[in-house]
């Protein structure tokens, strides 16, 4: 958001993003079960600003296009697991 506030000269006085998600754990657990993935997420976001509503509604809606957590939770993505295991030098 704050990056792109001055594009439409909107003015942050405070900002809160409150991220909450719904999983079934059962899965982590061993249980049978949907599988860990997330099921629903919402971001919940409180803008203090001067400015008009519909300039700060502008300003949302063009951080929701580019916000990657948003975008990449809304399609289907490939994830990888890369890991790298090291032994401690012994001196």
């Amino acid at each position: 958001m704050v990056q792109f506030a001055p594009i439409y000269n909107v003015q942050i006085t405070n900002m809160n993003v409150d991220t909450r998600v719904i999983f079934d754990d059962s899965d982590k657990y061993g249980l049978p079960g949907e599988g860990a993935a997330f099921q629903k997420v919402v971001f919940r976001l409180s803008v203090e600003s001067p400015n008009q509503q519909s300039d700060v509604q502008k300003l949302i809606e063009h951080a929701e296009r580019g916000c990657h957590t948003a975008q990449s939770l809304r399609m289907p993505v490939n994830v990888t697991l890369e890991t790298e295991i090291t032994q401690p030098v012994q001196e």
